[in-house]
């Protein structure tokens, strides 16, 4: 049962970390390895201290309409 427990918090950890890190427009797998390497806590902690990156643009390009004369 005490197995059970450590990971459901251990996995709340990084689901934290993961949705800590969408909403700071960061890649969240970039912080979850080295929550593994680290702690999930200090993880979190640098994260949360971290500003906002800007929002990405997407890709895909729009075609102009070209006019004809």
């Amino acid at each position: 049962m005490e197995w059970l427990i450590i990971i459901i918090v251990a996995g709340a950890f990084y689901y934290g970390i993961y949705r800590l890190a969408l909403s700071k427009n960061r890649n969240p797998w970039n912080w979850i390895l080295p929550a593994l390497l680290i702690s999930p806590l200090i993880i979190i902690i640098i994260l949360a201290c971290c500003s906002s990156l800007p929002k990405k643009k997407s890709t895909t390009r729009r075609k102009k309409n070209k006019r004809r004369g």
